[in-house]
């Protein structure tokens, strides 16, 4: 070959390619410009490009990492001879002298013989499955197994997880362009952009709602089952989508379809983010999965449908196992779907992953391990509240204690304690499900949440009788939450004995650590922050990069207000109460307001200003 092109040398054979005009990816995938068939290559491994100093390598965060010359790197120009390294693969940038090149920066090598390049075979895109076909050959008791790619690499799997600074990650972002319409690249790019990679898309073992496992992931592939090189189209495409979900925490997935096509956008840390825009063909296939996975009957499309289903990925050596929920609504173009999403591993399990503060820590232990009374927690909806009062419940020994719950619906199962469903349908409500809760011996009753006057008042005289109420209320904070229960109708004298402590809380997100930038605080920004603003010069906003989708932020922290009632409080209560007489109870004590809270955090830097004013108000 006469042109400047790549000469590729690996245990399959050697094989040359020319240098076009755009950047070249190397991976496995065959979306690449160069394919490397080689283990220990990832799917986009690396990108080989031309900018005005010459050709530079770049690795694209690849598991196993990219050499030259022998050496890892992150990106590196290189020159006519250079070697990059993927594996046992190695990829040598040759450009005859002809083009006024600079000679190699060492000995040159003997040209390898000019070796004739095999036109690719076209592919073909096939989908694993035809919804029809599968209704018509699925058994009763499991449905189609797919094949999963070979793994049959001897080495450890390696997991770069060093830092890459932020222009790097930004270059990626914007020198890589995706071609317009390659859905399954764009999701590809956008899963190796983002960090926390303890498992690849392969690794996830899809369950349908029997509990049988109906895609198993490398590492579950069923003994004897004949493996394929690759899985269906399909399948592979809802895994790439979950794998984005588990490494930007996200919370639902949204699939929508739209008059030509089908968007994807998932919520991440309570903002909605676009991921991907498929064909509307792809989309009613990937319904149609989802379907069959959550046991749905896939032939209704005009009606509201909802199930359920799991996934197993590999954490430390262990399956974790993470809960799907399903919704189906009927929409202008077709059905909406709606997938909830329950990891455990990215939600607080415990008191202590709270990260209340110290003394609010020691308020809320010390009335857990209590008797009696009720423990409120408050705020909008998505504030975390059931969240907060699993927390609770987690640590309270369900050994020595008999601990029920009453939940609309039951979003996480918990260990040792009896979960009911509410079913208004069935009479099944919260307030007649609370009267039959307390004949069955309880300790510690959970109600999801405080809803009418007549819950309210049965809860409350619980409060009072010997048992640990726990529940949530829509109430903007606790000061509010006191006269919400007035306002149910409540006795004065049922709030002021029974309730214990009221939690007001929301969930703000957290600036991303690569990309925040620091500037001046203001004059007026100190007098709204008050106390917590004492010192401060700067504080920080967001900016955006890969690694935080552009949003700014990574992850969200809780911001708490504690209103313990007091004998003072008590008194007070007992009354007719007003707002000035509860703050002036609670007046010299370590009463905090939410908001007060909230600037806490913007002055150490882990939110900015605006975020708190959008959460707290």
């Amino acid at each position: 070959m006469d042109g400047e092109h790549i000469d590729l040398q690996s245990p399959r054979g050697r094989k040359q390619v020319p240098i076009g005009a755009g950047p070249m990816t190397v991976g496995r995938n065959f979306t690449n410009l160069i394919v490397v068939e080689d283990d220990m290559a990832s799917r986009f491994h690396c990108v080989i490009e031309k900018i005005p100093e010459g050709f530079r390598v770049r690795d694209l965060d690849s598991r196993n990492g990219t050499k030259v010359n022998g050496q890892a790197i992150k990106a590196k120009l290189i020159s006519a001879g250079d070697m990059v390294q993927i594996g046992k693969t190695t990829l040598t940038l040759v450009v005859p002298a002809a083009k006024g090149s600079k000679p190699p920066s060492k000995p040159a090598r003997p040209a390898p013989a000019p070796v004739p390049v095999a036109e690719p075979e076209p592919v073909e895109e096939e989908f694993d499955f035809i919804a029809d076909e599968v209704v018509e050959d699925a058994g009763p008791d499991e449905i189609p197994l797919e094949d999963l790619e070979d793994a049959v690499s001897s080495a450890p799997e390696i997991y770069d997880d060093a830092p890459i600074e932020t222009d790097d990650v930004e270059a990626f972002a914007d020198d890589v362009q995706v071609p317009l319409g390659d859905y399954e690249q764009a999701l590809l790019r956008l899963a190796d952009s983002l960090p926390n990679k303890p498992f690849d898309a392969d690794d996830i073992t899809l369950v349908n709602a029997r509990g049988t496992v109906a895609h198993a992931g490398r590492g579950m592939q069923q003994p004897g089952k004949k493996k394929s090189e690759s899985v269906g189209e399909t399948v592979g495409l809802w895994r790439l989508i979950l794998l984005i979900c588990f490494r930007s925490r996200a919370s639902d997935i949204h699939v929508e379809p739209r008059n030509e096509d089908t968007q994807v956008r998932c919520r991440v840390d309570g903002t909605m983010v676009d991921v991907v825009v498929m064909p509307k063909d792809v989309g009613v296939k990937l319904t149609s999965l989802v379907k069959i996975l959550s046991d749905i009957d896939i032939a209704q499309r005009n009606t509201i449908q909802e199930g359920h289903f799991t996934s197993k990925v590999p954490e430390a050596g262990q399956m974790r196992r993470v809960d799907y929920r399903v919704s189906f609504a009927p929409a202008m173009f077709g059905q909406k779907l709606v997938v909830r999403i329950f990891d455990t591993a990215s939600a607080p399990l415990h008191l202590e992953q709270l990260k209340l503060p110290e003394w609010m820590h020691d308020e809320v232990r010390r009335a857990i391990e209590g008797d009696s009374g009720m423990i409120l927690v408050c705020g909008p909806t998505g504030s975390g509240k059931t969240t907060t009062l699993y927390s609770l419940l987690r640590d309270i020994d369900a050994g020595e204690r008999n601990v029920l719950t009453i939940e609309d619906p039951i979003e996480v199962q918990l260990e040792r304690i009896t979960q009911i469903p509410v079913k208004d349908d069935q009479g099944n409500t919260f307030s007649a499900l609370l009267r039959s809760v307390l004949r069955q011996d309880p300790d510690a009753i959970m109600v999801g949440e405080i809803r009418d006057a007549e819950t309210a008042h049965i809860a409350m005289q619980a409060a009072m009788t010997g048992h640990l109420v726990f529940s949530t209320v829509h109430a903007r904070d606790t000061v509010g939450t006191v006269f919400r229960l007035l306002d149910l109708g409540v006795e004065p004298y049922l709030v002021a004995q029974g309730l214990h402590i009221v939690i007001a809380q929301r969930l703000v997100r957290q600036l991303c650590p690569f990309c925040k930038k620091g500037v001046r605080v203001t004059q007026q920004q100190l007098d709204r922050m008050g106390p917590a603003g004492q010192g401060a010069t700067k504080i920080f906003e967001k900016a955006g990069c890969a690694r935080c989708l552009r949003t700014g932020f990574a992850g969200r922290v809780g911001v708490y207000e504690l209103l313990s009632i007091s004998e003072k409080l008590r008194d007070v209560l007992m009354k007719t109460p007003n707002i000035n007489d509860i703050q002036n109870a609670v007046a010299g004590t370590k009463f905090v307001k939410l908001s007060q809270s909230g600037y806490q955090l913007v002055a150490k830097g882990v939110a900015s200003f605006e975020e708190i004013d959008r959460a707290v108000g």
